[in-house]
């Protein structure tokens, strides 16, 4: 008997999606015992590229595929339906590894500019060709980053989710983004952005094009944000102008290193606005996101003992006020010499 494809439930209580059931490893991979399947002279350990990047002789840079075992997949439809009061839907989109770099054991951070803004490009590529799909309703795009290791866990990648379904926290963030703008006509990240470069106290580092500062409700320790210092609600559309990947790549390698400082495992996610052109219940559901809405890259760094969720109510627990964290932050050097391609 066949094994059930995941589904994508909704739980009524909080209206939150999850993908329940098990993820079918993709017929067009192989097994690769302890070897890295990001490493050059391994892609047959990966599906086919969906992009890659290469230098002039040849060499990718930097690869783009589909993940082995998805968590949302291309094919189908979406076949929203009832099971009596519960809502359900097959979990269509896309899932895609990002492979930053051939050389392994390497992050971000020891990129070249030009190299990491090479990555951004590809973020910005996949973000827009994804939300050309009008099933997919968000593109998120994140990485987890540990310890090198053999494993491909010290491998530097990033992960693109194209789903059907709002992440939960981004539904939370753009509602309460559209209830600001519609009491004030104001962007509420452009406010608060105000306010952290006149009071200063959590400010951690800025330029003309982009600002850093540990978030006053910061869940974890030593949590930073990047924001762009003028208005833009999509990542995708603010990176294709010129010059501006170029910008936030020395930017953000700077912003990691810090947290790195603090902590070699580090989690980041890109916060940008929803797929537009999606369905929607109405024709004004997205109406005000380009006015209401700013994009920016979330940081946080995973401490010993002081990343601390309290379980399922919700609550997050963070012993470093944001204004300490600041301060140590600052403090760190951001500057780090890119190590040369091997």
């Amino acid at each position: 008997m066949a094994e059930p494809m995941s589904e994508l439930r909704l739980d009524p209580f909080t209206r939150r999606w999850v993908v329940t059931g098990k993820r079918h490893v993709l017929p067009d991979v192989h097994d690769y015992g302890d070897a890295c399947p990001f490493c050059p002279g391994n892609e047959r350990m990966t599906p086919p590229a969906i992009r890659e990047s290469r230098d002039p002789t040849g060499a990718w840079t930097a690869r783009v595929f589909h993940d082995r075992a998805p968590l949302f997949r291309v094919e189908g439809d979406a076949d929203r339906r009832a099971e009596g009061m519960f809502d359900l839907m097959n979990p269509i989109g896309a899932h895609e590894i990002v492979v930053e770099t051939p050389a392994h054991g390497k992050t971000l951070t020891q990129l070249s500019d030009s190299q990491t803004a090479n990555v951004l490009e590809l973020f910005r590529d996949r973000i827009l060709d994804l939300k050309k799909d009008r099933r997919l309703r968000y593109v998120s795009v994140f990485k987890h980053q540990h310890p090198p290791s053999p494993a491909l866990a010290g491998h530097a990648h990033s992960q693109v989710l194209g789903s059907p379904v709002l992440p939960y926290i981004l539904e939370i963030e753009l509602r309460w983004s559209r209830e600001h703008f519609r009491k004030h006509e104001r962007c509420l990240h452009c406010d608060a952005l105000e306010q952290e470069l006149s009071q200063g106290t959590r400010l951690v580092d800025r330029t003309e094009d982009f600002v850093a500062f540990c978030p006053f409700g910061s869940r974890w320790s030593y949590e930073l944000w990047i924001v762009p210092a003028r208005h833009a609600s999509s990542f995708e559309n603010d990176m294709a102008a010129p010059g501006r990947t170029l910008a936030l790549a020395p930017f953000l390698k700077s912003c990691l290193h810090r947290v790195e400082s603090i902590s070699p495992s580090v989690h980041m996610v890109i916060h940008t606005e929803p797929n537009l052109q999606a369905w929607k219940p109405a024709e004004d559901w997205w109406k005000f996101v380009p006015e209401d809405y700013h994009w920016h890259i979330e940081i946080q760094p995973d401490v010993e003992g002081r990343r601390m969720y309290l379980g399922p109510e919700g609550f997050h627990f963070n012993p470093i006020p944001a204004e300490q964290a600041a301060v140590v932050l600052r403090a760190l050097d951001p500057e780090l010499e890119p190590i040369p391609e091997t």
